[in-house]
């Protein structure tokens, strides 16, 4: 059970009174799924038809007519219980996108395309009443797979499967084609309004708990899809995405609209996730598909880019800076780095499509910003971060990580003054650390001989570990003789670190390079 202890989980158990509340409540448990599976086959069956065996009472109750309604009802009352069955979910979905086949036509039931007769009946669901219901199965459990999963699929068909809201009078009034495209602009600016909603909800739940890494996946989802709906214009222009896939647009991936070459946040609905259940009409004359809105939207501008990608940095940063250990904010910030870097880098272009690239931008000037953004990192997150809490492992990967993604690039040689500018910073952290390790000494001192020798430098295992890296980094920069002293230090350090754990895998490193 999350939030609890497990000693203290199984001493309720013990307790005769909990345990007979319990065994209670799994026996409603067990009468609402057989309810909800025996309806459900039922809505599912094309007879209704009741065993002469059966009593009068069970006939009564089972002649009553079964709706989608009735197991929406069943599923919310499990649900709000237990968020993390998945096949309540997957019930739901089902239910919320269930079309009665009985509303088409006998005639129409033997055409060879059913779709066009029922396309008037493509289900559209009440995104205020998922959301809720979401809502409070995640505050009973903040780290429910199904809940927040339930979450991202309905956002996504309210936002593909928009209903019409109001129709022209006449032809010769409005241009049909017209009136959609306002629609859809109607549409999204409300989506938009939800999206940023989504986001006050993820930082509220960040409160209660920092780390939630379910938490931090679905606002990297929420941003997406705020991203993916990008601007809408009446005006058809050939700056649409149309070399992606609709539905990759709305998958929760960044790629569709970063137009970045390396961008790693991928997708996180399948291709198919939208229409799984069931075979949903997609060509209706009274609704507004996938398709069609994807048509409609236009690439994000650089300021609507800028602003998203500068609001999660700023987020980020605020987060790390609240807690040092918090690993998802730094995972974050590891995927959001290189796109702060073509950000800053793009602030010196002057055209407002976003679809600009940076590829006129020499390699020496992108590696000064990428230099200049890593010392900014040192300086203002990490520094502090490993004084504060040097035997936390988390800012040290963020560090490792950092180190590896500033490191020259191929096109620059010895003696390049953006190398030299790498290895000043590389002994600038290098120091640091070195005085890390003696104020952690210090204070690792104890009266006892015995233990002082035991305890000493046990907390600057990863200072250590990220003074060892720096030195290894710096080796190949710099000349022989200066590299004989740093091998021989990169060596002490593994020597230490043997000493603090005999049984680490330290000595099998070695600093010849």
């Amino acid at each position: 059970m999350h939030g609890q202890k497990r000693n203290e989980y199984k001493s309720r158990l013990l307790n005769p009174e909990a345990a007979t509340k319990l065994a209670t409540k799994a026996q409603q448990w067990n009468h609402l799924s057989n309810e909800l599976l025996q309806q459900r086959r039922r809505l599912f069956s094309n007879s209704n038809a009741v065993s002469s065996s059966q009593s009068d009472d069970v006939k009564d109750k089972q002649q009553k007519p079964v709706s989608a309604e009735m197991l929406l009802s069943l599923t919310e009352k499990m649900l709000s219980v237990n968020p993390d069955p998945s096949h309540l979910w997957n019930i739901r979905r089902e239910m919320l996108l269930y079309v009665p086949i009985t509303e088409v036509p006998n005639e129409e039931l033997l055409s060879a395309d059913v779709s066009q007769s029922s396309s008037s009946s493509i289900p559209t669901i009440d995104i205020k009443a998922e959301l809720e219901l979401t809502a409070h199965c995640l505050q009973r459990n903040p780290k429910s797979y199904s809940s927040w999963y339930h979450r991202k699929w309905s956002l996504v068909y309210h936002l593909t499967h928009p209903t019409t809201t109001s129709k022209p009078t006449s032809d010769d009034e409005i241009d049909k084609n017209c009136a959609q495209d306002v629609h859809i602009k109607q549409h999204l600016d409300k989506m938009k309004s939800t999206l940023q909603s989504e986001l006050e909800l993820c930082a509220q739940f960040l409160l209660m708990d920092e780390r939630n890494f379910h938490c931090w996946n679905y606002r990297r989802f929420v941003v997406a899809i705020l991203g993916s709906c990008g601007s809408s214009s009446t005006i058809k222009e050939e700056m649409a995405i149309a070399e992606k896939s609709d539905m990759e647009m709305f998958n929760g991936s960044w790629s569709s609209w970063l137009n970045q070459a390396k961008v790693s946040m991928g997708a996180q609905l399948s291709q198919n996730a939208i229409t799984a259940v069931g075979s949903i009409p997609s060509n209706s004359t009274n609704q507004v598909n996938e398709h069609d809105i994807a048509k409609s939207i236009l690439q994000l501008t650089k300021p609507e880019l800028e602003e998203i990608i500068t609001t999660e940095w700023d987020f980020s940063t605020s987060k790390i800076q609240d807690n040092f250990s918090n690993g998802s904010a730094f995972h974050y910030r590891s995927k959001l780095l290189p796109l702060v870097l073509e950000t800053r880098l793009s602030s010196s272009i002057s055209d407002d499509d976003c679809s600009s690239s940076n590829d006129n931008i020499s390699p020496s000037e992108r590696y000064s910003a990428m230099l200049s953004l890593a010392r900014d990192e040192w300086e203002s997150i990490l520094l502090n971060a490993v004084f504060t809490e040097p035997d936390d492992q988390t800012p040290w990967w963020y560090h490792r990580f950092l180190l590896s993604w500033a490191e020259p690039l191929a096109e620059l040689e010895d003696g390049d003054e953006l190398v030299e500018e790498y290895v000043e910073l590389l002994f600038e952290m290098a120091d640091s650390l070195r005085d890390l390790l003696e104020i952690e000494k210090e204070s690792d001192m104890v009266s006892s001989s015995e233990k002082k020798d035991e305890s000493k430098g046990v907390k600057c295992k990863w200072a250590y570990i990220g003074l060892h890296l720096c030195l290894d980094k710096l080796l190949p920069w710099i000349d022989e003789e200066e590299a004989g002293e740093l091998r021989e230090e990169a060596n002490t350090c593994l020597t230490q670190l043997i000493r603090i754990d005999e049984n680490s895998a330290y000595s099998t490193y070695s600093c010849g390079c």
